[in-house]
């Protein structure tokens, strides 16, 4: 069940009252929301609790006027500060809560609002990883046994349960089940479902959600069939994978489709921001392990190859008994693995890799450093910035890890990023063309900034006279208009060259 009215009466810590609305308090609250404007029921969308101080002064039909607005938007509850600008709840707010049927919570001065808003986020939390606990078991049972009728049956009612929706599985003889798991819905309700499936099956999309007057719809195509859940309010983007995830199993007979499984699909919304990755998420991904980090690959090669490439690292690592995920994602490949596999990532990398697309082929990797499960986005940080570390060309190592990224790596990267630069691009060029055949201007440029500046040790270290340094580098600065004098001119004159001399241009 959600977080209700009386959850949050019932918490202790947050000492809240119920002033009028006693027989309400079973509804329940998707979100909270602050506001000390006059009317903010136009930015609701149902399911609130509202918190205000009333600091807005309001005549008796202001305040009445306000509650039937909320009401017709459906809020869950009114929250009214005491303490700040009056010591009890007004009157004529009772009143108007009473007759629009609205719970109205007195606030004391010492509840900070946002410890009501971290108490509902909790809740809402902690009910959706039930949710995903419970589905990943619906899953792995359709994914794992042959899917009798009754065993299909039996997984669309603990769907409806747990989404407290009703479930309709359209089969393609035209064959259905209706389960019902969040009050009944009348005759012209299921005939809606039934119209957004057939709207849906002559679409090429996956998945897809209407709104039919109050009812939510969240259709999504299984394998020869069609899955629709419906209920009287909108669904959370787990919610919706979740239901995504099911309808991926479902199938015609056991040995069709292999699907992707609920953790794979957890994994997704943790790496693209849609839900945080919090310890008791991050341990259905990695059950025994404490700590986690992340191996982000990069491959110029077909879509085929890459998929070899993940369907091997994940055997590879499987055998080796090595926990962890491996997802075909930007930029290539992504592997969320235990912190216990850190002394053996880069060879089994660097073989599978080069075995799947070819020694021949450009590829890099980056290993982040070992973190906490809840700190999987630095983890994807840090890989990241180790992947950029290494050239696109390297002859080296195709792997470096975040915490072996050195001084030469971070140089690398630095003329890489420059190489795309069109200053650093025409600044070769004027030197090209004034040097011809011969290195004669970027020759003396390069010992020049090779040694610091020290005009003496760069004429020895080409083999010519100090004087005729000097006039090549004033040549040079009359080309490049820049002063080597300058520090920054020197920087991105280096810049220029190593970029070249890498092999960029």
């Amino acid at each position: 069940m959600s977080v209700t009215v009386a959850d949050l009466l019932a918490e202790e810590t947050l000492q809240l009252s119920c002033v009028v609305g006693h027989e309400w308090t079973g509804r329940p609250i998707r979100w909270v929301h602050v506001s000390e404007i006059g009317d903010p029921s136009p930015w609701l969308s149902g399911n609130e609790l509202l918190l205000t101080t009333g600091l807005i002064e309001r005549s008796e039909a202001d305040v009445l006027a306000l509650f039937e607005s909320l009401a017709g938007r459906g809020i869950a509850a009114v929250g009214y500060g005491v303490g700040f600008v009056s010591d009890e709840v007004p009157q004529m707010w009772a009143e108007a809560a009473r007759t629009c049927g609205i719970p109205l919570l007195a606030v004391p001065l010492s509840t900070p609002y946002i410890a009501i808003a971290e108490f509902v986020s909790r809740r809402i939390a902690a009910e959706e990883l039930t949710q995903v606990n419970r589905m990943l078991d619906v899953q792995q049972r359709l994914a794992r046994n042959t899917q009798t009728a009754a065993l299909v049956h039996d997984s669309l009612v603990k769907v409806a349960r747990v989404l407290e929706a009703t479930v309709v599985l359209r089969r393609a003889d035209g064959s259905e089940d209706v389960v019902q798991g969040g009050g009944d819905l009348d005759e012209q309700e299921l005939n809606s479902i039934r119209n957004e499936i057939r709207i849906h099956g002559d679409s090429e999309r996956q998945s897809a959600t209407a709104g039919v007057r109050d009812l939510v719809i969240y259709t999504s195509r299984a394998a020869s069939s069609f899955l629709a859940v419906a209920r009287k309010r909108r669904y959370s983007a787990v919610e919706q994978n979740i239901i995504g995830s099911v309808a991926t199993v479902l199938r015609e007979d056991s040995e069709s489709l292999s699907p992707l499984t609920v953790r794979q699909e957890l994994a997704e919304l943790i790496l693209d921001d849609v839900v945080p990755p919090e310890d008791a998420l991050m341990r259905i991904l990695l059950p025994r392990s404490r700590g986690c980090l992340v191996v982000q690959i990069e491959c110029e090669c077909s879509d085929g190859s890459l998929d070899e490439a993940a369907s091997q690292l994940c055997s590879t690592y499987s055998a080796q008994r090595i926990e962890g995920l491996v997802l075909r994602r930007a930029p290539g490949i992504v592997a969320v693995m235990s912190d216990a596999a850190i002394g053996s990532l880069e060879p089994i990398v660097t073989r599978v890799i080069q075995q799947a697309i070819g020694s021949d082929a450009r590829w890099r990797a980056g290993i982040s450093g070992e973190h906490s499960l809840s700190d999987l986005r630095n983890c994807v940080h840090e890989a990241s910035a180790a992947r950029r570390m290494v050239p696109r060309d390297s002859d080296g190592p195709r792997v470096v890890a975040y915490a072996s990224v050195s001084a030469d790596n971070l140089a690398g990267w630095i003329a890489e990023q420059a190489a795309e630069q069109p200053l650093m691009a025409e600044w070769r060029h004027r030197l090209e063309a004034a040097d011809g055949d011969s290195q004669r201007l970027s020759g003396s440029l390069r010992a020049f900034l090779r040694c610091n500046g020290a005009r003496e040790r760069a004429a020895a270290s080409i083999g010519i006279h100090r004087q005729t340094v000097n006039a090549r580098l004033t040549e040079a600065e009359q080309i490049l208009d820049v002063s080597l004098e300058s520090p920054s001119d020197r920087v991105l004159l280096w810049l220029a060259l190593e970029s070249g001399d890498r092999g960029m241009m």
